[in-house]
């Protein structure tokens, strides 16, 4: 996915009680998913194509992407200096052979989790203050100033992390290497507060939102990938 235009054998189930992200089918019945999840595509891009998918009784989501690109996102407007902790389940059934981490040729994975942060515009360089403004005037007005991009990877190591080839806003972080099982459930928990504080120097003012992606739009391959159980929660006291 381009930057700016613009992440276990058994499901454990949902626990709702404080957990910020509404479950996938909240919505009314037939829905395929319920508000305020929302498709995100990337203009003049094939979308993913998304669904919701039964798995060992769960409903979960299904990304295929096949020379494609797109996610589901979950919009929010959250305090960023608090210690969120944001969790899910995801298994892919294919490497993507050609893609090549954080380079424009090979920008593509399997899976991937975006976090969309809110920073005030002064914090960032003259440079990327201009170039965030072009954006928000000529695509989206709601783009966000940093975005934290979880991403399983076939070649990179787990723990590597690079800024995009397309933009130093976005910092990438591989959580899933060549040595992940395909077609088993992995389970994964982040600090949002801590990985952004590495990666951009400071808590971010806002947490904007959430995104559940594949994409294979600069290789032309084909990968399927299902995401399950997304929560995002405060630590209990």
């Amino acid at each position: 996915m381009r930057g700016l235009l613009l992440a276990l054998l058994v499901l454990a189930p949902l626990a709702q009680a404080d957990n910020r992200l509404t479950p996938w089918t909240a919505g009314p019945p037939n829905a395929e998913w319920s508000a305020p999840w929302r498709l995100a595509d990337i203009p003049k891009l094939k979308p993913s194509e998304r669904s919701l998918v039964e798995q060992s009784g769960q409903q979960v989501l299904r990304i295929q992407a096949a020379a494609a690109a797109g996610g589901l996102l979950h919009p929010l407007d959250l305090p960023g200096d608090q210690p969120w902790q944001l969790s899910w389940q995801w298994r892919t059934e294919q490497k993507l052979e050609q893609a090549r981490f954080a380079t424009r040729e090979g920008d593509d994975y399997a899976a991937r989790v975006y976090v969309l942060l809110d920073y005030p515009l002064d914090s960032l360089s003259f440079v990327t203050r201009q170039k965030l403004r072009l954006a928000r005037t000529f695509f989206d007005p709601d783009l966000p100033a940093a975005t934290l991009s979880y991403v399983w990877d076939n070649r990179a190591a787990p723990g590597t992390h690079a800024r995009s080839a397309y933009t130093e806003t976005v910092e990438m972080l591989v959580l899933r290497g060549p040595e992940a099982a395909l077609g088993q459930w992995l389970t994964e928990s982040r600090d949002l507060r801590a990985d952004a504080v590495a990666a951009f120097g400071s808590a971010p003012r806002k947490i904007l939102g959430v995104v559940f992606a594949a994409d294979s739009d600069n290789t032309g391959e084909s990968a399927t990938s299902y995401f399950a159980a997304p929560q995002l929660q405060l630590p209990k006291p």
